[in-house]
């Protein structure tokens, strides 16, 4: 739906937001709430700017003039983690914050879940897509009851972004990326094309296998392993175990699945390989933009990124053309669904796509979590979230918005993902990055073979991982008379 007159928004929003809110989330009776004094919440919310959460809050205010919300933007992430953390072990903190997916199970304490009876599991499932019910509902650790621990407002999948003029160049039969690894391991030979410059690409075909200079590297071995099917985890989440899985592929081979993922993703970084096409000399390691610039520039022929990239690789176009720099033509940017390790066309095996996205949930401290959560289920109505995902291009985290965005011939392809996405249980993202960044670099730099690395791998995550496990426990219950 294009969302063109201010005033048509305006009245949509207060007119469905009324009933949503009045058939979906249980409130206190009349006469409390005119008893109720004033309340002010305050929200923390990483990179979008105030223009895009203050129509919300405008309407919020509107339905509800008792409630103030008083909304701070962050745009570095060290600093709004430490400011949130901080604030919450001295009994303060905000009333409503964005998190990672991966980061509520681990850090359940700090959130009051909705109450189950106002919004509970069911009611996030019919609303919700599956990936986000996955990380958002789990047992309260407080009194052993599946709740809501926090709601969406996106869900972000990772894709490919291709330089169009490149395929239709080198590969004009197909003229996109292949649906395969496979077949991108062979598109990569094809667009690759060595020279003798410092870099030794004129063009390389794709900016993967290493860890120091690509922006997702991580994200881009976590799709592997999902697809893959990796084990991370014994069953209660206490231990990891990828290193000892064995799986038996469709062609009745018997691998270990993490060790496939990282040798896949290694080999387009060892020149022995025929998909070689990264190296060191690409771009710097202390970059900000990393392979972004090359891709601007055609150095490269594909880069791997979210639904915000193709912006970012549109404004390096204009910085780099102001600084005379030859570039792509932006029309030829284009966008592909993530390659499979199984061939979607003939698999029985499930696609996957891994999703990396934030939620909003509710502080320990907040005093008014009733309030909190009102406002959260308002913000994430179908009228709204139409709005913020087309201001702001996130993927949809609502199934009935899912058809509407796949249309889009950008985003389109983030829409038609987000059904099959998965996510991972990460302890600590940044841990588990350098554990994973030292695996590559073993196999890169010492010859390491994957397997060893793998297994190098499990046993420190094992060495960080709590003993208790990630998952909160449920309280346990005296059955005895």
């Amino acid at each position: 739906m294009k969302i063109r007159n201010k005033s048509l928004v305006l009245l949509l929003l207060i007119i469905f937001s009324t009933s949503f809110l009045s058939g979906c989330f249980k409130k206190k009776p009349v006469e409390k709430i005119e008893k109720a004094t004033n309340a002010t919440l305050v929200y923390y919310k990483l990179f979008d700017n105030e223009d895009i959460m203050a129509p919300f809050i405008q309407q919020y205010k509107t339905l509800h003039p008792n409630i103030t919300i008083k909304y701070r933007k962050f745009d570095d992430e060290n600093d709004y983690y430490r400011t949130i953390l901080n604030e919450l072990a001295e009994g303060e903190g905000p009333d409503i914050f964005s998190v990672p997916n991966y980061w509520l199970k681990n850090n359940s304490k700090k959130i009051v879940p909705a109450n189950p009876q106002a919004f509970g599991p069911k009611q996030f499932n019919d609303i919700f897509v599956n990936v986000a019910s996955q990380d958002a509902i789990f047992v309260d650790p407080q009194d052993g009851i599946e709740k809501v621990f926090g709601v969406p407002m996106g869900v972000d999948t990772l894709a490919v972004y291709y330089n169009q003029e490149l395929y239709e160049d080198r590969i004009p039969a197909q003229g996109k990326p292949a649906a395969t690894w496979n077949g991108f391991k062979d598109d990569v030979y094809k667009l690759t094309k060595a020279d003798n410059s410092f870099e030794r690409f004129e063009v390389a075909g794709t900016a993967m296998g290493r860890f120091d200079n690509i922006a997702r590297s991580m994200d881009i071995l976590y799709s592997l392993m999902l697809q893959y099917k990796v084990d991370f985890y014994n069953a209660d989440l206490t231990q990891a175990q990828f290193a000892k899985q064995n799986a038996i592929t469709e062609s009745g081979t018997s691998i270990n699945p993490a060790t496939e993922a990282l040798n896949l993703y290694t080999s387009f970084g060892l020149a022995s390989q025929k998909n070689y096409s990264w190296n060191e000399y690409m771009v710097e390691s202390d970059s900000v933009v990393k392979e972004m610039e090359p891709f601007a520039r055609g150095k490269v022929a594909t880069i791997f990124g979210y639904p915000y990239l193709y912006e970012q690789i549109k404004a390096e176009i204009i910085q780099l053309k102001a600084q005379g720099v030859a570039t792509i033509n932006p029309n030829a940017i284009k966008v592909a669904m993530i390659p499979q390790v199984n061939d979607p066309n003939t698999s029985t095996e499930k696609r996957d796509a891994f999703a990396n996205y934030f939620v909003e949930t509710v502080g320990r401290n907040t005093e008014h979590p009733n309030e909190a959560w009102d406002f959260l289920l308002f913000i994430t109505s179908k009228e709204n979230l139409a709005y913020y995902n087309q201001k702001t291009h996130h993927t949809t985290s609502r199934r009935d918005l899912i058809e509407e965005q796949q249309a889009d011939p950008i985003y389109g392809v983030f829409a038609q993902q987000v059904g099959f996405a998965e996510s991972l249980v990460i302890y600590d993202w940044n841990l588990y990055k350098n554990i994973f960044g030292e695996a590559i670099n073993l196999v890169l730099q010492t010859k390491e073979v994957p397997k060893t690395a793998i297994q190098k791998s499990e046993k420190a995550i094992n060495e960080i991982l709590p003993t208790e496990g990630i998952l909160p426990k449920p309280p346990i219950i005296n059955t005895t008379k």
